[in-house]
């Protein structure tokens, strides 16, 4: 195999690579729709301490899901455009193009930020609603309860605020 022709085959893995990642990306969104408020659901009628008090840590597993599978898109379109399509093509590829104006990339920027503010509030009505289970059900274990969603809500910041460039441009 010579060199251009791995080119193009790296190329063409890789574009399957993202039609993947952005398939899971669809299931995830559908699953956290339809999982979250299930769980909310659940926990009210029955009174499942289990259903309500998991909701919180369930979108966060959600969520890295979520973000890595967009961190996986932008990577493969960076390798994409800083080692594929130099080597392919004489005039911009497709991921220069989208790279060359910030408009471009708003959608992918609106998406994930969407997207990130619904699992914020995902997170924020589970947590009220475990916390209000848990001091029903155990009063005296409340303030463990708050220290947990506490570091969840922190780490879901974190992930915002780490993530955000590199899950919305293949700029370096």
């Amino acid at each position: 195999m010579n060199r251009d022709d791995f080119m193009i085959q790296q190329y063409l893995t890789l574009r399957d690579e993202i039609r993947g990642c952005k398939t899971r990306m669809f299931w995830l969104v559908v699953l956290t729709t339809v999982l979250i408020p299930t769980l909310a659901f659940v926990a009210d009628q029955y009174g499942s301490l289990f259903a309500g008090a998991s909701a919180p840590f369930v979108v966060l597993v959600l969520l890295l899901a979520f973000v890595v599978e967009q961190n996986d898109i932008i990577r493969a379109g960076r390798f994409v455009r800083e080692r594929i399509e130099p080597n392919i093509q004489d005039a911009p590829g497709w991921e220069e193009w989208l790279e060359s104006n910030d408009r471009l990339r708003a959608v992918d920027r609106l998406f994930f930020g969407s997207i990130l503010v619904i699992f914020m509030v995902f997170y924020a009505i589970g947590m009220r609603t475990a916390l209000e289970s848990v001091a029903k059900q155990w009063p005296e274990h409340e303030w463990f309860a708050r220290v947990a969603y506490g570091i969840g809500g922190l780490w879901l910041v974190y992930v915002l605020l780490r993530h955000w460039h590199s899950c919305t441009t293949t700029k370096s």
